[in-house]
């Protein structure tokens, strides 16, 4: 009996010791971000942002600390709260037909990112305002006594939000916005002052090439609309989704087209002067030394990476051309360093 005590004893503290210990490294990162070196527009836009966050935190904490006997409710509401928004974003947004089949608003991924960060700001804080009421630190006469289950539940339920907000990848909307403003170029040609009218049975020639999805589409035509560029058409003729785009969308589109097209020419010209880094290395007047031939085999793999990289993020966006060119010079590399392989049989391409 006495040693199950002292076990239990150990358990609970190693317990308390943990909870304060993520506790505190929550608050010093807080502290971090509030000191940060940045600039104080950056600042203010942030601490607006999650502002009510922590006052609903602070609220939240003192409602299970003020009101224990009804923990369970609160609980049961954080839970549902976090179970819902998760159920809906991460299914039933996943297909076009879903959304406008059940007629359910649509959250684009920033959104989502937004309410799940905003979600375990509050779940925190609520934390920290409760382990001070479960330390004693303060006496409710009213309140009844703090379980661990209640900061278990907060704390699980702020890192499995947190953990949402980190893994929700978001596409980049300029991107789409190319490739928005291309289909329009090729399928419409639009002139000055024309409303352009898509819907979602245009998605699959828009995103053709490329490793976007129809829901990230949407995610652009949103970004549109909550812009004022475009608008949510409610009674699609042919799919499930139609948006007519302004003429200042139209603009705004290409505007945003020539701004990747320099990204992409840019990205270009890095390749092209990494390519004539190895070919004068590799068909330099002397043959490579061992060491210079290993060291020319890491650029070329690095070379091969940063083109599928290329590949997967633009697409179809890449120049052809220069694709069929980049792909032809390092076959011809990774042909000269296999003939100067002959003296170094151990290095491999």
């Amino acid at each position: 009996m006495i040693l199950d005590a002292i076990v239990d004893a150990i358990v609970l503290n190693a317990v308390q010791i943990a909870l304060f210990v993520t506790l505190l490294s929550a608050f010093l990162a807080f502290l971090k971000i509030l000191v940060d070196p940045t600039s104080p527009f950056l600042k203010r836009r942030h601490a607006e942002r999650i502002r009510y966050s922590l006052l609903l935190g602070i609220a939240l904490g003192l409602g299970f600390a003020l009101f224990g006997q009804y923990s369970q409710y609160f609980i049961l509401g954080v839970s549902l709260s976090l179970l819902s928004f998760t159920l809906y974003y991460y299914l039933l947004r996943r297909t076009t037909s879903s959304f406008y089949g059940l007629r359910l608003p649509w959250v684009s991924k920033e959104a989502a990112r937004g309410r799940f960060f905003h979600f375990s700001t509050i779940t925190l804080m609520a934390s920290f305002v409760l382990y001070f009421f479960y330390q004693q630190v303060f006496e409710v006469r009213l309140g009844t006594p703090i379980t661990l289950l209640d900061l278990y539940i907060l704390l699980f339920a702020s890192a499995v939000s947190g953990l949402f907000a980190l893994t929700i990848f978001v596409p980049k909307v300029d991107l789409l916005f190319r490739l928005i403003d291309d289909y329009i170029q090729a399928a419409h040609h639009p002139k000055e002052g024309m409303v352009i009218e898509l819907e979602d049975t245009d998605f699959p020639g828009i995103i053709a090439g490329t490793a976007f999805t129809p829901t990230e589409v949407i995610d652009a035509f949103e970004s549109l609309r909550l812009e004022g560029y475009a608008e949510r058409q409610p009674d699609p003729v042919l799919g499930h989704a139609r948006y007519r785009i302004f003429s200042e969308g139209v603009i705004f589109l290409d505007a945003s087209a020539q701004d990747v097209t320099g990204r992409i020419d840019a990205a270009v010209r890095q390749s092209n002067i990494a390519v004539d880094a190895i070919d004068a290395r590799v068909n330099g007047a002397r043959p490579l030394e061992s060491k210079q031939l290993s060291e020319a085999v890491k650029q070329l793999q690095a070379l091969r990476k940063k083109m599928q990289r290329l590949k997967e993020e633009y697409g179809r966006l890449l120049p052809p051309e220069w694709e069929a060119d980049a792909s032809k010079r390092i076959h011809e590399l990774s042909t000269g360093i296999h003939e100067q392989r002959v003296g170094h049989p151990a290095v491999e391409v």
